[in-house]
């Protein structure tokens, strides 16, 4: 039996631009992860009737999960657990667990903010009027989640600020699964890079997929595809083998088993005792975010350099005036420049280099907006290549910083 889920996203805030959702991309891939088909992704408004209108839609669908995400906080359009009750039938009540959660947690809040506590529970503890019979979810910040059963689907609902959902949903996943019986689906990733869709899908109509579920995606310059077995035959299987051997064999993979490059670097460097550094110049600090962005980075990053300005590539990195007069700052002697500065500097393995124009602005005739330029200095020399990405300045900006981490790759690899 398939077991499906579908999402309900809440919040005005989504539907006018002025937040992006997080909490889809991260709750659609977990309930993927966990064996469930996720089959509806629904943004709503903070209005009564479109809240109940979408709920009731998506429960005519009959999921096995239906996930609401935001609504539980306490001010006059935080709707969710009044729409869940209207919607199902139920009173809505002061459950006497939430309420203590509810306690807990402001109290939490009383003391940090140096507030009274009789002041902020009045306005708090509507956060612990749930639908009858529903069960509460601890909390990570103030409101609490919840469940509850509704002729086939188990309804969730969590708070919207996605570190609170992030720490609240994995206990709740596993429970569900539990519930349901879901078992994670046997999966295959095979990530690339230095190839586009055009080739990768080529690749793949060259092969037999009519047993697997097979979906591409791409992303600041890699393609990833995803392949499942559409059906528990044994051929379906067999197919899947397949189609990883043949993509390992005939494009430029460097990775098969779902790690993303972070991962795959994180692990090159701590095998090889190594550390990087890293010097940019139009990726203004994002290339030594990403590299921190992993939990234990501190095992082999050093630290970074953001020289925005030519003096600053002087006085940092010692970048020579005279190549800086001679070449400009986005050129590839300065490139160089900038990342054996780095490891001149900061005594790391390993250094990379960024500098280019990410626009709008900046362009000259040699030297268009998407002109980037790539250095990585290490124990067999310094490298440095010349990418014109497309799309505007936050692509550039990405696509730059990928191509660094790659070109580490590289680098450890050799």
């Amino acid at each position: 039996m398939t077991l499906t889920a579908a999402l309900l996203l809440t919040g005005s805030e989504l539907l006018d631009g002025r937040t992006r959702d997080r909490n889809g991309y991260y709750l659609s891939g977990t309930l993927a992860t966990a064996g469930f088909d996720v089959s509806h992704m629904v943004l709503t408004p903070d209005a009564p009737a479109a809240l109940r209108r979408d709920l009731a839609a998506l429960l005519a669908e009959r999921p096995t999960v239906l996930v609401l995400s935001g609504g539980l906080g306490t001010t006059h359009d935080d709707l969710t657990a009044q729409a869940v009750a209207e919607v199902t039938g139920r009173a809505l009540a002061e459950h006497p667990e939430a309420l203590r959660m509810v306690e807990r947690t402001t109290r939490r809040v009383a003391e940090r903010r140096g507030l009274p506590l009789d002041d902020l529970l009045p306005h708090m503890r509507r956060q612990a009027r749930l639908p009858e019979g529903a069960r509460p979810v601890a909390p990570a910040g103030v409101a609490p989640g919840f469940v509850v059963e509704h002729d086939a689907t188990s309804i969730v609902a969590l708070p919207g600020v996605p570190w609170e959902v992030e720490a609240m949903w994995p206990g709740v996943l596993d429970r569900l699964a539990a519930a349901h019986g879901a078992t994670a689906p046997r999966r295959a990733q095979v990530r690339f890079y230095g190839w586009g869709e055009v080739q990768v899908a080529t690749l793949l109509h060259a092969q037999p997929t009519d047993r697997l579920r097979v979906a591409i995606t791409a992303s600041d310059g890699e393609v990833t595809v995803t392949a499942s077995p559409a059906t528990d035959e044994a051929s379906a299987a067999g197919q899947l083998e397949t189609l990883v051997a043949a993509l390992l064999a005939s494009g430029p993979a460097f990775s098969s088993d779902g790690r993303t490059i972070d991962q795959v670097l994180a692990d090159l460097l701590r095998a090889a005792g190594a550390t990087v550094a890293t010097a940019e110049s139009c990726t203004g600090g994002l290339l030594s975010g990403r590299l921190t962005e992993l939990p234990g980075s501190s095992d082999y990053v050093v630290g970074g350099a953001v020289t925005y300005a030519d003096a600053a590539k002087r006085a940092l990195l010692g970048v020579p005036s005279d190549l800086l007069i001679a070449h400009g700052a986005v050129s590839e002697p300065v490139a160089r420049a900038m990342a054996d500065g780095a490891r001149a500097v900061t005594g790391a393995t390993f250094a990379l280099s960024t500098t280019g124009i990410a626009g709008p602005g900046g362009a000259t005739p040699d030297k268009p907006v998407g002109l980037v330029y790539v250095g990585c200095a290490g124990p067999r020399g310094t490298s440095v290549r010349r990418h014109e990405f497309p799309g505007d300045r936050a692509t550039v900006r990405a696509w730059s910083v990928v191509a660094a981490l790659h070109q580490l790759r590289w680098a450890l690899e050799a």
